[in-house]
């Protein structure tokens, strides 16, 4: 990958491009045509919301509405940020954000992919706006977003396995007879995707005068989480505090399940189990009124562990409202 390039542009803020390499690499970071002999910025990745909220397509609803809010919930000597991430308009998930630049990215009109939950929905929805058509494979665990893909109008497979990986070997049917699998879990667009969102969210931290100290996320394909800890360790030292499932929690994976990017950077590894993860939404819930998702509830009870001073930034990919069967079934087993 183009690591090294990216590194020196996150350190020095701009970089003037020599090769055919470099302008392939920043090509696809900037999302659009880069020539050797041009000098790009850090600047150009932040953010350039429209202040009337006024917006002429769903595209536009998504890349002029950022940035998505960052919400103070504590103050110093741990002085913390929320990144409210279902802000975003297709899936209401973080993972608007890596489908978008996937789909760009994938070739031909008939796409195909393993999700237990929001790239599901957020594949659907973009497919339509993007003229894609998409199906999608979802293990047991994820049957959850059945009914959002049928209002979409995806095509979708419920499969008798635990875990989204397990389901890949399935796709290479559909790959033969010609879609395209944009591949949530090795296509690097994932992480440079999450590379601007780390943009946005320096701007936005930049705006208040405060730089990170602590980012803490949670582990999916690894894509958003590794992003921000490169990022952030490059500009400013920061270190990644990356939360997994003791047990299971839909949306995040375990380390040893395999993951791309998490290899990048220097991370702590926290564990949180799916309990733990509903009392931090239920905590967070009674304290700031909003219902955070099962895995920005793993990040929130993370956060509530950790003792350094410094300011801490928080990943909150979703909200609880895509939930209520899977919390139904946790309150009758817990009875």
């Amino acid at each position: 990958m183009c690591v090294e390039y990216f590194r020196r542009l996150i350190g020095d803020g701009r970089y003037s491009i020599s090769t055919a390499d470099e302008a392939r690499c920043f090509s696809a970071l900037f999302d659009r045509e880069v020539s050797p002999g041009e000098e790009v910025t850090l600047g150009e990745l932040m953010p350039r919301p429209k202040p009337n909220r006024v917006f002429d397509s769903p595209v536009e609803l998504f890349t002029a509405g950022l940035p998505t809010p960052l919400l103070k919930i504590s103050e110093a000597p741990r002085e913390a940020y929320a990144k409210l991430e279902w802000y975003n308009p297709f899936s209401a998930s973080v993972k608007d954000r890596t489908v978008y630049y996937l789909l760009k990215s994938t070739r031909g009109d008939w796409v195909v992919e393993v999700s237990s939950g929001n790239v599901a929905v957020a594949l659907s929805a973009l497919g339509n706006v993007l003229g894609k058509r998409v199906k999608v494979y979802l293990p047991t665990a994820g049957r959850y977003v059945a009914p959002f893909l049928e209002y979409l109008g995806a095509e979708y497979q419920i499969l008798d396995v635990s875990m989204t990986i397990e389901a890949l070997e399935l796709l290479e049917k559909d790959v033969r007879e010609g879609a395209a699998h944009p591949n949530q879990f090795a296509n690097d667009i994932n992480f440079l995707a999450h590379l601007r969102t780390a943009a946005e969210l320096d701007w936005q931290l930049s705006s208040v005068g405060k730089k990170p100290n602590y980012i803490v996320a949670a582990l999916g394909t690894s894509g958003h989480a590794s992003a921000l800890g490169f990022y952030f360790g490059v500009r400013y030292g920061a270190r990644l505090i990356a939360v997994q499932p003791k047990d299971w929690i839909p949306g995040i994976r375990r380390v040893e399940s395999g993951m791309k990017w998490i290899k990048m950077v220097h991370a702590e590894i926290v564990e949180v189990s799916l309990r733990e993860a509903l009392e931090g939404v239920r905590a967070f819930a009674k304290r700031f009124g909003l219902l955070i998702g099962p895995s920005a509830g793993a990040v929130y009870t993370a956060f509530t562990r950790l003792t350094a001073e410094g300011t801490y930034v928080m990943v909150f990919p979703d909200s609880l409202f895509k939930y209520g069967l899977m919390l139904e079934q946790f309150r009758q087993v817990s009875s």
